[in-house]
C-alpha cells in the first residue's frame, strides 16, 4: 500500500509542474527519488527565477540612472555653455 501512496503523490505532484510520468518508477525508492527530485524543483525553479528577474531589474535601474546622470550632465553643459 506505501507504493500506492507514493504513486498518488508522484501523480498529484506531477500535475503541478512541467514534468511528466513517462519514465515509471519500478518501485517504492525510486518513486520516492523522483517525488523528492519534483519538490526540489518546485522549490528551487522559482529561486532561480527570482534571482534572474532580481538581475534584470537591477540592471534596468542602473541603466536608468545612468540616462538619467547623462541627461544632467548634457543640460548642464548646454546651460553652461561649455
Amino acid at each position: 500500500t506505501g507504493y500506492l501512496y507514493a504513486t498518488a503523490l508522484h501523480w498529484a505532484t506531477t500535475q503541478f509542474t512541467p514534468a511528466s510520468m513517462e519514465v515509471v518508477p519500478q518501485n517504492t525508492a525510486e518513486r520516492l527519488f523522483a517525488i523528492l527530485t519534483l519538490f526540489g524543483s518546485l522549490v528551487l525553479f522559482p529561486s532561480l527565477l527570482s534571482s534572474i528577474t532580481n538581475t534584470v531589474a537591477s540592471f534596468r535601474k542602473k541603466n536608468s540612472d545612468y540616462i538619467e546622470a547623462r541627461s544632467n550632465l548634457l543640460s548642464f553643459l548646454e546651460v553652461n555653455r561649455v
